[in-house]
């Protein structure tokens, strides 16, 4: 039985094509797609079937015409505000927030918690599913692997509000959060590279609101950008591209994120930065993915409106290369199938090099 799903599968993934996009080489054979991350109930939808396992995944990413799989090591860190994964959803994975961080009792908020505070172990973090996933690659593809933010779990772990007093009233305990995850996403980055088939490291970490950095360049520069730029030095040793995500308004720390090695940023949120003046001021040294706008147009539009918009970034962006069509932030549980489809075809559609553009303003 022919499944919804077949009609991607004809295009072959080649992570060459993706890695040429990230590092700026130039034009490949088309636009292709990119994204950090999907919830496991648009994969579920897409495929038909229940994610249950490694080789699940995998085969979701192959069929939606991806060049790469994402899949990091399985642990994580107890932070404030955890949600609760649904009790049908069997995969590892895919945990959602159900409450505001800022909201509940700090975890670490002095230094005995933080001495009893239970820190993942790197040398005993489950890899398993990235040896398992190795394995499981069609021809073609590679895994883009990485480490959650150091940034995020910081002031998750001490709650938003806790965090934001301690940065002036307990500096030295900031600044031990900070160092302690610091060090051991480090070493679990440091792991992931050397295992097979690892063709990408992807760093994600909210550091903005659409106005601006969530906190002050300077405490960032302190704490964290010194481990962006150990991660960009790890990966141009290894000849891999070195991808962000972060949501908001990064301007003002864009510097300082070339500055590290990056070689790619996603999502770039359309109501936070122009994407054409991204790429006008630093495409000749920076990749963008994403900047199809997750609410007004993948969950509340239709096709036709994810067909326009696909179409434009197409226009304004990946003249010359250095673009990957994606959502402007995850693709969350709440967009449409429809239009998560619509996304993938229409970059199809439009993304194939040398691009035809004349006309296209005007449809």
């Amino acid at each position: 039985m022919t499944s919804k799903s077949d009609s991607f599968v004809p295009l072959e993934p080649d992570f060459d094509r993706l890695r040429k996009v990230l590092l700026l080489e130039g034009e490949p054979d088309r636009v292709p797609n990119a994204e950090l991350h999907i919830d496991w109930q648009i994969k579920q939808a897409f495929l038909g079937r229940a994610i249950e396992s490694v080789q699940d995944d995998v085969d979701f990413w192959y069929r939606a015409g991806y060049d790469y799989i994402y899949q990091r090591a399985n642990y994580e860190y107890r932070m404030v505000g955890d949600g609760k994964a649904d009790e049908d959803h069997i995969y590892a994975g895919d945990m959602q927030v159900t409450e505001w961080a800022g909201d509940q009792t700090s975890l670490v908020s002095n230094w005995d918690q933080y001495e009893t505070y239970p820190w993942p172990d790197p040398e005993t973090i489950d890899y398993s599913n990235l040896v398992e996933c190795a394995r499981a690659l069609p021809d073609g593809m590679k895994i883009i692997s990485g480490v959650g933010g150091i940034f995020t779990r910081v002031w998750r772990i001490m709650g938003f509000d806790t965090f934001s007093f301690s940065l002036v009233d307990e500096p030295d305990l900031v600044a031990e959060l900070f160092r302690r995850i610091g060090e051991i996403q480090m070493a679990v980055f440091r792991n992931i590279v050397e295992m097979d088939q690892i063709g990408a490291m992807w760093y994600g970490d909210d550091l903005a609101y659409k106005t601006g950095t969530m906190i002050h360049p300077k405490h960032l520069r302190k704490y964290l950008f010194p481990y962006l730029h150990q991660m960009g030095a790890i990966c141009k040793e290894k000849d891999m591209p070195f991808v962000m995500h972060s949501d908001g308004n990064l301007w003002t720390i864009l510097p300082d994120l070339m500055d590290a090695g990056l070689s790619a940023l996603h999502p770039i949120e359309p109501m936070a930065m122009d994407s054409v003046e991204l790429k006008e001021t630093y495409g000749d040294r920076l990749c963008l993915l994403g900047n199809i706008e997750i609410g007004e147009t993948l969950t509340l539009g239709t096709p036709d409106d994810v067909e326009a918009e696909v179409r434009e970034r197409i226009r304004t962006l990946a003249q010359g290369g250095g673009y990957a069509v994606g959502s402007s932030n995850t693709v969350a549980h709440y967009v449409k199938l429809e239009n998560f489809k619509a996304m993938i075809k229409a970059t199809r559609k439009y993304g194939r090099y040398p691009l035809d553009i004349s006309g296209w303003e005007d449809r």
